[in-house]
């Protein structure tokens, strides 16, 4: 989990994976210190921050509000595994869906969204600030199911 020490790292991968589109740093401070939002990490073995999931808890939805992964650390699965700690982290939540928007012309993120199981549903038309529009994707999670084992006492 990334802390308010991250936030000069994280605002680099930032900078890096969306060149021209991309938080400001005083956005992603503003995540880092949300209580309502989670900041995770994917971390080479020197320490080097590989990828970064910033999550926004809205009620019982989890929202994906940024996954980048530095483009020498790309295709090793790590924004798979992200992705399913977004939705381990909505669950531990009680969260029943993962929400996100992304690009209508961003078409890999499209199909690496639906080949996890997102599904489009809906258009927003001018979703980004320069007037683009976004798909709206989620999937359901499954809520943390308590395995009944509690303190090892049975009911009749």
């Amino acid at each position: 989990m990334a802390t308010h020490d991250d936030l000069g790292p994280l605002y680099d991968i930032e900078t890096e994976c969306f060149q021209e589109r991309r938080f400001r740093k005083d956005h992603v401070e503003w995540i880092l210190t949300n209580e309502r939002a989670l900041t995770l990490v994917e971390e080479a073995e020197r320490g080097e921050i590989l990828g970064a999931l910033m999550l926004l808890f809205e009620g019982t939805a989890c929202r994906v509000l940024s996954i980048a992964v530095i483009p020498q650390a790309r295709r090793r699965g790590i924004a798979t595994r992200m992705m399913q700690a977004a939705e381990d982290s909505a669950r531990e939540r009680g969260c029943m869906v993962v929400r996100l928007e992304v690009s209508t012309q961003n078409f890999g993120a499209i199909e690496f969204y639906r080949g996890l199981g997102y599904h489009t549903d809906g258009v927003l038309y001018g979703y980004y600030s320069w007037g683009e529009d976004a798909y709206s994707m989620a999937r359901a999670v499954a809520p943390k199911i308590d395995s009944g084992r509690g303190d090892g006492r049975r009911r009749a």
